[in-house]
């Protein structure tokens, strides 16, 4: 078993610029935990993997593709790979996002 503390992990600015930690990297699939201060956007961009979005705190908007929707603390967002997907957080408070990259087949 691995216990994680998430809080204890190191931050770093990931490529596109955002407050991040690496959580978990194993058999293809990557865990990063997201840091988004008030009105922070991550611009739309594609990825090969299929993404699961998950809101630990705060609320902001995802969008995948053409659609966008209000997200807050607890709710889950699914992304299929080779779609645009983005995030911006409130502009009254900060938006913590697990982002899960699937392994791909």
């Amino acid at each position: 078993m691995e216990v994680i503390k998430i809080s204890e992990l190191p931050v770093s600015t990931n490529p596109r610029g955002v407050s991040a930690r690496k959580v978990l990297e194993r058999d293809g699939l990557v865990i990063m935990n997201l840091l988004l201060k008030p009105g922070e956007v991550v611009e739309a961009h594609v990825t090969p993997q299929n993404v699961v979005f998950q809101v630990t705190r705060g609320r902001g908007v995802i969008t995948i593709g053409e659609d966008e929707s209000p997200v807050e603390e607890g709710e889950l967002v699914y992304s299929t790979k080779g779609i645009p997907h983005g995030l911006k957080a409130a502009p009254d408070q900060e938006f913590h996002v697990l982002v899960w990259k699937l392994p791909t087949a």
